[in-house]
């Protein structure tokens, strides 16, 4: 599963570790999106993303988008608090990912804080 951090980097081209872009090249990669990320980027219209572009990019990619289940919602309001991350989507996205058994490709270190969590990035 693609944070929103990693889909804006892609959208604007920029430059992403080795390893990410070995997984995203790679044939027969499953690439998810979970819908909390184009509802974060339309809550942050300085990412400068319209949300026609942000569906537009996602069909570009061939990333499957993952819906929002009660599930996920039991398991964000089971996650530990952690006083360093707050951030509602960041927690969204790692309940879903638990709940799912995926992996998550993001930068963001504080995702590690998450037993259980599987993470790539560099």
């Amino acid at each position: 599963m693609l944070d929103t951090n990693v889909l804006v980097r892609i959208f604007n081209r920029a430059p992403l570790p080795r390893p990410a872009t070995s997984i995203l090249d790679k044939p027969g990669t499953e690439l998810i999106v979970s819908m909390v990320t184009p509802w974060e980027i339309a809550m942050k219209p300085m990412l400068g993303l319209t949300q026609a572009n942000v569906r537009l990019g996602i069909d570009a990619i061939g990333a499957t988008t993952l819906p929002l289940g009660f599930n996920h919602l039991e398991r964000y309001a089971a996650l530990p608090v952690h006083l360093d991350h707050k951030d509602p989507f960041d927690r969204m996205l790692i309940a879903q990912a638990l709940d799912e058994q995926l992996t998550v490709m993001t930068p963001d270190t504080r995702f590690e804080e998450y037993s259980g969590l599987k993470i790539v990035w560099d």
